[in-house]
């Protein structure tokens, strides 16, 4: 199978697309093809310095697909179930095996390129506002870089729980695409 790789942390240039050997899948775990990837801060921050868990080292977080196998102990998921993955590193692959505990059941109607946009934006954004920050209706926040994934979860969970939203983007054209997702008020 292909998958995306490096063997040395460094820019760009260091990423490969090459032939991996399939992985297995555990009595807790499936076995998922992958449709969609998304590309986070922490795939570029961990290329340019962070620790390799094995060589070559397949790049990704997160990850939506279909499910090919299932490990003899799991009992919540099926073959043929589409789901949304999360994981340490290896979603940039053609097929990742996973613990089936890391995976979400994507709902009928719902693009797999959506679902895989969803767990680290929208779990960083849900800890930053309500587990740290308190959050509570009535309140008023400010989202800086509204406009990037995080800044776009954060907008649509603080409108939704009630608060004001202010965010910070780059161009007025950016602002202008969040009004619809939430935004109260706009700063470039």
């Amino acid at each position: 199978m292909k998958a995306a790789v490096y063997y040395e942390t460094g820019a760009p240039e260091v990423l490969r697309y090459e032939d991996v050997a399939e992985p297995t899948v555990d009595a807790n775990g499936v076995l998922v093809r992958v449709a969609a990837i998304s590309i986070e801060g922490g795939d570029t921050l961990n290329r340019l310095g962070g620790a390799m868990a094995a060589t070559p080292h397949i790049v990704g977080y997160q990850c939506a697909g279909t499910i090919v196998a299932v490990g003899d102990a799991v009992t919540d998921r099926s073959e043929g179930q589409r789901v949304v993955c999360v994981m340490a590193h290896g979603s940039h692959a053609e097929l990742v095996a996973l613990p089936a505990s890391w995976t979400w059941v994507v709902p009928d109607g719902l693009d797999l390129e959506l679902a895989a946009c969803v767990p680290i934006a929208f779990g960083t954004a849900d800890d930053c506002l309500f587990e740290f920050g308190g959050l509570v209706a009535g309140e008023t926040v400010l989202v800086q870089a509204g406009a990037g994934g995080g800044g776009i979860a954060a907008i649509q969970l603080a409108k939704r729980a009630g608060a004001t939203v202010l965010a910070t983007a780059s161009t007025d054209e950016k602002l202008a695409r969040l009004g619809p997702l939430g935004l109260d008020h706009g700063v470039n």
